[in-house]
């Protein structure tokens, strides 16, 4: 039962908490981007699953005690989060970087894929550490 609870503390709370995340930026509750309505509502279900996934995939790997979410991992899973925000960023200011209409929608599209991944990573990477810190202060966990 123990390594069950472990399990579920380590890598189903982070996939949840991506899930909700994206599950109210798609019902409009909160807006973390101007995101394209028409790209949330076709892709809204792959950024969930790819989201959750991602944060599952990060929370195993970095919830090793080999590995760990330092500041280089940050900040590049950060880097990544810019690169993908930014076609969302410069169609509002009318900046397609010289693209046409279609290629800049595609690029936006995967973009926006690429962002919930980002979030995942960043969510569960962050939450191993928060684990971390608490099973070394805790002789309970």
């Amino acid at each position: 039962m123990g390594r069950v609870l472990r399990w579920a503390i380590d890598q189903l709370i982070p996939a949840a908490l991506t899930a909700a995340l994206v599950l109210v930026q798609g019902s409009g509750l909160l807006t973390l981007l101007p995101l394209n309505l028409v790209i949330e509502r076709e892709y809204g279900n792959y950024a969930l699953l790819l989201g959750v996934g991602a944060a599952l995939v990060s929370s195993g790997i970095f919830g090793r005690v080999t590995r760990q979410f330092g500041v280089g991992a940050f900040l590049a899973t950060a880097s990544a989060g810019f690169v993908t925000i930014t076609p969302f960023v410069s169609a509002r200011y009318g900046i397609f970087f010289g693209l046409p209409p279609a290629h800049f929608a595609m690029a936006a599209t995967f973009a926006y894929l690429g962002l919930y991944v980002v979030i995942g990573v960043l969510i569960g990477g962050c939450w191993s550490n928060v684990v971390k810190a608490f099973r070394e202060e805790s002789p309970f966990l």
